[in-house]
């Protein structure tokens, strides 16, 4: 297909599988802790702060990657909860991926006309226009769609290496968002982009526009790293962390990157300590679900390796390949969330290895044909998720709330109880939904920037006695409820505790 609405439309396209991801089966909201962090931090930054007040008793607010005294912020870098702000200050934060998402597309057409020819350009805009791992999480609030966008966007300019300076710096840009949205995909895919830049750009002032982006992002990496933590190379993350598990007895230091007993804040394969032999099965878990999820069917990762094999020059692709996976083999975290999300920077390129792949063994109309085929691979990526909320987590808080009227006042949450849920589509055969998971499912609704008023969403206290000294303290005046939500049944019922 040769008409020149095709790469627009694959941009809506893309654009509007997302959107129906995100307020769909994952009901416009956050899921992860990572996406409840990211969204309370957004409304900090629309709101016009970096961090917002203590809560008035820290340990109702007791939340994983959110610190709530002596102020209050989330541990990640500031990079995509300020871009989420756009959407979140006027209550669109589920749309702000989607809508980045639309420029995926394009983007992978236009490298794919540097590296291939015009038909295997379009094919890998239609696959990335149509792969339910892409869309998976462009309808998330995690901050790898945007980097996403940021990376191929710079990828692009380098692989053209022609553009005027007003390129370079737009290049510059995305690899400073990156480093200020996920530091370790900034350094380590974005650096080598960085680096072929500077050997391609066409010029010193080109090579200088590049460069500025990321330098500017370095410093202001550093500068954020000394206010929140007392030290510039300290991400707050580390010693939230270390704070987190500290009665397991851990050692400091659980986060760092590398091998050892002492490195992973959590058991991962049944227990502590990160090795070679735990990165290689983690890895080869890793690569099956971006597998399984870059068309929805098993087996064209094999297809998308050929393809790379034939594209020149080799050492791009293999460079990238062994970046991706050897830098997050020193990580001890699986990233099982949302597919092979660790692995997501591979999609500025795996859509082009997937066409050229698919154009040299099966010659034939695969642009019309790739968008049919991963849309019924997305299929039961939706089943799964519509038939259990993802991560135990949903907006059913949040409904029963607008049913009842209750804009304002504190709601405690209680949950009680376990369940086992899966979502074999995405390689999750067995997980618990435990009350830490689901009685935070309300948390997000929280606003951060103000510690009264509004609605304001606590953990429960032990008993009646202790709700009503606090709230007589803290919220007085205010109305108040309970939800009480039970974990087997994913059923919840609301008490008012207050006239």
């Amino acid at each position: 297909m040769r008409s020149p609405a095709l790469i627009p439309a694959l941009a809506l396209l893309c654009g509007g599988l997302a959107l129906f991801v995100a307020l769909g089966p994952l009901d416009g909201a956050p899921h992860l802790t990572d996406e409840v962090a990211y969204t309370l931090q957004a409304r900090l930054f629309a709101a016009g702060q970096r961090v917002g007040p203590p809560s008035e008793l820290p340990g109702l607010l007791l939340y994983p990657f959110w610190v709530s005294a002596p102020s209050s912020y989330a541990v990640f870098p500031p990079g995509w909860p300020a871009l989420l702000a756009l959407g979140e200050g006027i209550g669109l934060g589920a749309w702000v991926n989607p809508l980045l998402a639309m420029a995926l597309p394009p983007l992978a057409w236009r490298l794919g006309q540097e590296w291939a020819d015009e038909d295997t350009a379009r094919l890998s805009a239609a696959i990335m226009a149509c792969s339910p791992g892409l869309l998976l999480l462009a309808g998330s609030r995690m901050a790898h769609t945007s980097t996403l966008v940021a990376l191929l966007l710079a990828l692009v300019i380098v692989a053209r290496g022609r553009d005027a300076a007003w390129a370079w710096a737009l290049g510059g840009l995305g690899l400073g968002y990156t480093i200020l949205a996920r530091p370790f995909d900034g350094v380590v895919f974005g650096g080598a982009i960085l680096l072929g830049g500077l050997w391609r750009a066409p010029g010193l002032a080109s090579r200088a526009l590049l460069a500025l982006g990321p330098a500017l992002a370095v410093a202001l990496t550093l500068w954020d790293n000394q206010r929140l933590s007392g030290e510039a190379l300290t991400f707050p993350v580390n010693p939230w962390y270390d704070a987190w598990v500290a009665d397991t007895g851990r050692a400091p230091g659980c986060n760092a990157l590398g091998f050892g007993p002492e490195i992973g804040c959590h058991p991962t394969l049944g227990s502590l300590g990160h090795s070679p032999e735990k990165a290689a099965r983690l890895a080869g878990a890793a690569l099956l679900r971006l597998d399984r999820l870059l068309l929805g069917w098993p087996g064209l990762g094999l297809v998308a390796v050929f393809g790379a094999w034939r594209l020149r020059p080799r050492w791009v692709s293999a460079l990238a390949l062994a970046l991706v996976v050897g830098g997050y083999a020193l990580y001890w975290s699986p990233g099982l969330a949302y597919g092979a999300r660790f692995y997501h920077p591979l999609y500025a390129l795996a859509p082009l290895w997937l066409a050229a792949g698919l154009r040299a063994l099966t010659p034939g109309p695969w642009a019309w044909a790739a968008p049919v085929v991963a849309l019924v691979g997305l299929a039961p990526v939706v089943r799964d998720l519509e038939a259990e909320p993802y991560w135990c987590v949903d907006a059913d808080l949040g409904q029963l709330l607008r049913q009842q009227g209750i804009t304002e006042g504190v709601v405690f949450l209680q949950a009680r109880g376990r369940r086992e849920v899966s979502w074999p589509s995405l390689g999750v055969d067995a997980f618990l939904c435990e009350p830490m998971l689901e009685s935070g499912d309300g948390l997000w609704l929280n606003d951060p920037s103000a510690p009264r008023g509004g609605l304001q969403v606590r953990h429960a206290l032990p008993d009646a006695e202790q709700t009503r000294a606090y709230l007589q303290a803290h919220h007085p005046g205010e109305a108040a409820y309970l939800v009480q939500h039970d974990v087997p049944t994913d059923t919840r019922r609301l008490l008012r505790l207050t006239p």
